[in-house]
């Protein structure tokens, strides 16, 4: 039964790559889908770089046909700079489980098509959770970024006064880390073992990410409070991340889960202090 499912879905998304790409003459295209699509032909070529999968044209083609196919079907969001990125994440466990090569040419033609259509499966899933992180002026983006002010305040203080005082916003900070859900961040394989936490936790982008986005800060608090203004946006670009493992990973997930532990259930955490709980730098 779900191989038959998967049939259906796979053969729908090919009908729906036809349809948006292959069937609708460049001509025809609305001014706002043509510049959609010229916007993800550049980005398919930045998607992981330095990965061989990714530098595939085959791949590439790929990427665009997901994105593509997702944004005329999502107009109220459309294709969003950073997608490319969330969709690298299935595309390589999903490439992993049906090929041993990093060579996308050893990728027969169907068995790629059905990762295309498996990938898309999964984007639209986080994506769709996600519906208001993408949809104009990205109210649900500005929700979590507030949420992470407020978590903030609540276990690093110091970090957070420090913050202020040197004139970096949360928005300016953590914006990237939301709208590509900490790809860009950490090395591939540790986005991987995160987001299989997130996905595992009902509605965990939504719910747990917050959490997870202040431990992050958190991890770095004592290297921050010690630079100016200048060099918090350098470190805070270009955090040191490059070399972690699945062990740091584990504790900033474990950090996180104390803080949903702590702060979950507590409907107004963000402007109360749950009982018996202080305020605390340097809490994680």
């Amino acid at each position: 039964e779900r191989q038959a499912a998967a049939i259906v879905r796979r053969a729908a998304f090919h009908e729906a790559v036809d349809a948006a790409l292959h069937d609708v003459p460049s001509s025809e295209r609305t001014p706002e889908d043509a510049v959609m699509l010229r916007q993800i032909l550049v980005d398919a070529p930045r998607t992981c770089p330095g990965s061989p999968l990714f530098a595939h044209d085959r791949v590439q083609a790929l990427v665009v046909n997901v994105l593509y196919v997702w944004a005329v079907r999502h107009p109220l969001s459309g294709y969003v700079q950073g997608m490319n990125d969330l969709l690298a994440v299935f595309l390589l466990v999903l490439v992993d489980e049906v090929s041993d090569e990093a060579d996308a040419s050893a990728i027969p033609d169907d068995v790629l098509d059905d990762v295309a259509a498996d990938a898309y499966a999964c984007l639209n899933g986080v994506l769709e959770s996600l519906d208001d992180h993408y949809v104009h002026r990205q109210p649900g983006l500005e929700r979590t970024i507030n949420e992470v002010d407020g978590l903030l305040r609540r276990v690093d203080a110091d970090l957070h006064k420090h913050l202020d005082d040197v004139g970096v916003l949360l928005l300016q900070v953590t914006f990237r880390w939301i709208n590509c859900l900490l790809v860009r961040e950490l090395p591939m394989r540790c986005a991987i073992r995160l987001w299989d936490t997130c996905l595992a936790e009902e509605r965990g982008f939504r719910t747990f990410f917050p959490y997870i986005c202040t431990a992050f800060l958190c991890h770095f608090s004592e290297t921050l409070k010690t630079k100016p203004t200048e060099d918090v946006h350098l470190f805070l670009t270009s955090l040191p991340t490059a070399h972690w493992s699945a062990d740091e990973v584990e504790t900033l997930l474990s950090e996180a889960y104390i803080l949903s532990t702590l702060f979950g259930s507590a409907p107004a955490h963000l402007a109360h202090e749950p009982d018996g709980i202080t305020p605390c730098g340097g809490f994680l």
